[in-house]
């Protein structure tokens, strides 16, 4: 595994916009405290956007998000951080732990913040933190990484007597 620390944290005020879902089925387990959607899937969340073939949302018994498993071919979110950059990932598989601000990506795993790649078959990110963990349990899948050279602002130039 590798440890990166990567300014990754999403836009602020998302977490206080409403959860908006469509699908083309639902299934909600009130035992079991879940909601299963199916075809299509598509989330909003303020700046967040998910589309993935299949959506599973655990609640706990006060009815608060604690875990949602996202899977598509693959699934896909895209989100701002508070510098309005784009945050985009994609997997076969997406988790996200809200208990434990925890976003795992699996199998075919892309995460690219402006313009900072990371593929691996195993892609985790602490929300809270913004630490990195990216590899695999297989020794031949390696960790491939892309960093975009920081651009410098211009300097400005001096006001000569105006």
């Amino acid at each position: 595994m590798m440890l990166l620390p990567l300014p990754c944290s999403a836009l602020d005020s998302d977490r206080n916009e409403p959860i908006e879902v469509e699908a083309d089925r639902l299934e909600v387990r009130e035992l079991e405290n879940i909601s299963i959607y199916e075809g299509n899937v598509r989330l909003v969340q303020g700046s967040l956007k998910i589309d993935s073939d299949r959506m599973v949302i655990h609640f706990d018994d006060e009815n608060e998000l604690t875990l949602m498993e996202m899977t598509g071919k693959p699934a896909k979110f895209r989100q701002l951080d508070n510098d309005r950059r784009q945050i985009y990932g994609e997997a076969e598989q997406i988790d996200y732990s809200d208990e434990e601000s925890l976003l795992i990506m699996r199998k075919s795993a892309y995460l690219d913040h402006a313009g900072d790649i990371i593929k691996s078959d195993l892609i985790r990110l602490d929300t809270t933190t913004n630490n990195i963990e990216a590899g695999s349990t297989e020794s031949e899948d390696r960790v491939k990484m892309v960093i975009k050279p920081r651009q410098e602002a211009p300097a400005e130039e001096p006001n000569e007597g105006n």
